[in-house]
C-alpha cells in the first residue's frame, strides 16, 4: 500500500535509528503535555512522580533514563508487524506528527495472561496507576479480541500547532485502508477529544475505562478516560 499524500507535507517511514525514536518521543511528549495542560490533567505527573525519578541512579546526565527508553524503542521500529509513519512539514523540514499501527496476532487466554504478567513498566513509573489505567484496558482488550488477528492503532500524536490540519485523519485513514486490505478488524483506544475522528472512520465504542485520579492524588474531578474502539473487518474493494 502506498503512503498517503498531502500538499506541503511529506509522509515517510520512521527511520530505525535512535534519531528516529527520539523524533517520535519528542512529538508524543509535546502533544501529551499540551493535552494535559488544556484539560488540566494530572495524569503525567502522577504516572511519573518526582519522588520515583530521584530514586533512580543517574550515572552521567539527567537524560540517561530517557535515553534508555529511546534505545529500547529502536528495535520496535524495525519489527515487521509494526508500521511507524512520520509526517514532516516540507517548508521547515520539521517532523510534526506520527502514528504507530501494528498487525497484532490473536492470542490464547494463556498468552494474553503471560503478556500481562510480563508487561514492561520502568522503575520511574507509578506501576499501580499504570495497572489501573493501561493495565485494565489491556485486560479488556484481551477479552474483546481473544484469538482474532487485528490491526491496531497503538499511538498517534500531532504537535499542538499542527492540529486541526487534517493530519490525524490522514494517518487514521491509512490504517483503516490497510486493515481492509488485510481483511482485519481495526482497534484503538481513544481519548474523549479523539473520539469523533475514529467514529468518522468507522470505529464504534465498545467499552470505556475511566479512572478517578483524585484517588491517586490528583485534583477533584480529574478523570482519565479512554474509549475502546472497534471497527469490523471489511474486504478490500
Amino acid at each position: 500500500m502506498s503512503l498517503p499524500e498531502k500538499p506541503g507535507f511529506l509522509v515517510s517511514h520512521v527511520p530505525t535509528t535512535e534519531e528516529g525514536a527520539r523524533t517520535i518521543w519528542d512529538i508524543e511528549s509535546a502533544a501529551n503535555n499540551d493535552r494535559n495542560k488544556k484539560n488540566k490533567s494530572s495524569i503525567g505527573s502522577l504516572l511519573w512522580p518526582p519522588h520515583l525519578q530521584t530514586k533512580v541512579e543517574v550515572p552521567t546526565r539527567a537524560s540517561d533514563g530517557q535515553d534508555d527508553e529511546i534505545r529500547r524503542m529502536v528495535p520496535m521500529l524495525g519489527e515487521s508487524k509494526n508500521t511507524y509513519l512520520l509526517i514532516t512539514e516540507q517548508a521547515t523540514n520539521k517532523p510534526v506528527a506520527f502514528t504507530w499501527w501494528a498487525h497484532s496476532k490473536g492470542q490464547t487466554k494463556a498468552q494474553w495472561e503471560e503478556g500481562y504478567a510480563n508487561r514492561y513498566r520502568p522503575p520511574t513509573m507509578n506501576g499501580a496507576l499504570m495497572d489501573a489505567t493501561g493495565g485494565v484496558r489491556y485486560l479488556k482488550r484481551a477479552n474483546l479480541l481473544g484469538e482474532k488477528d487485528f490491526f491496531q492503532l497503538k499511538e498517534f500524536f500531532v504537535l499542538p500547532e499542527h492540529q486541526r490540519q487534517e493530519l490525524g485523519g490522514l494517518l487514521v485513514a491509512y490504517g483503516v485502508h490497510r486493515a481492509d486490505e488485510l481483511c482485519l478488524p481495526a482497534y484503538t483506544e481513544a481519548t474523549p477529544e479523539g473520539l469523533g475522528l475514529y467514529l468518522k472512520y468507522g470505529f464504534r465504542e465498545v467499552d470505556r475505562v475511566t479512572v478517578d485520579l483524585e484517588k491517586w492524588g490528583g485534583p477533584n474531578g480529574d478523570l482519565n478516560t479512554f474509549a475502546l474502539m472497534y471497527r469490523e473487518a471489511k474486504s478490500a474493494e
